[in-house]
């Protein structure tokens, strides 16, 4: 059971917990939906705010309490009378009721600092379980690096959006790519490199661009927009 602020509140049976999965100070479950069926699933998605640090904590604590229910229903948080069944659950940040017609995409927040993916200064590191996300990317204050998985599963997929200004910081991400991208309505063919700078005080707020690995050709096939020109050069 879950309650957030709003009286809004969401119930379902552990059994229908489908995966969990944590962004910085934030755990999102998802459940099957009362849009399931024989021939569509559908699931609903409850975000809990946790402590930074915290997350992997939380998770495990959730999990057991999901295996081993202690009795008939058990509240997991509560914003209306500030009741967390962990002192490190803050608050109850959405819940997504999914009818069956709508999808929902994971965000993963990314700031470029220690606390954030991956637990390296200055670096994002994803992995292919984050595979399908939306990837905010935030403020840099030194050169920078976004770190793909060293062994990508065939279709891996990744969709960054700049939320904050690069600043005079360069971006690197280290692979093989291949593509056409816009910059500043100049498309720009990305082939056979081995490695993509998105260069200093270039990546704007609003600018995006998406990474798929095609196992076949061992690349990364990359699209994307920026505002501003030489935003985004490969070698």
């Amino acid at each position: 059971m879950f309650h957030n602020g709003t009286n809004v509140s969401y119930a379902n049976h552990s059994s229908n917990l489908t995966s969990m999965s944590s962004a910085t100070t934030a755990i999102t479950l998802r459940f099957l939906g009362q849009g399931a069926s024989a021939t569509a699933t559908s699931t609903d998605a409850v975000v809990l705010t946790v402590d930074a640090g915290k997350e992997e904590i939380v998770m495990e604590f959730i999990a057991s309490v999901m295996a081993n229910p202690a009795k008939g229903m058990q509240v997991i948080a509560d914003d209306n009378s500030s009741y967390y069944s962990h002192q490190n659950i803050t608050a109850v940040d959405s819940i997504s009721v999914d009818s069956g017609a709508g999808t929902f995409k994971n965000v993963i927040v990314a700031t470029f600092t220690t606390a954030d993916t991956g637990g390296v200064d200055n670096n994002v590191t994803l992995t292919n379980a984050n595979s399908g996300s939306l990837v905010t990317l935030g403020a840099t204050d030194a050169t920078s690096t976004i770190t793909l998985p060293a062994s990508p599963v065939d279709g891996c997929n990744y969709h960054f959006f700049c939320e904050t200004d690069n600043s005079a910081h360069e971006i690197e991400i280290a692979g093989e790519f291949e593509g056409i991208v816009s910059v500043a309505d100049v498309f720009t063919t990305l082939d056979n490199t081995s490695d993509i700078t998105i260069g200093a005080s270039d990546f704007k707020v609003g600018d995006h661009f998406e990474l798929i690995y095609s196992g076949a050709a061992a690349k990364w096939k990359v699209t994307g927009a920026f505002i501003t020109a030489a935003a985004i050069t490969a070698s």
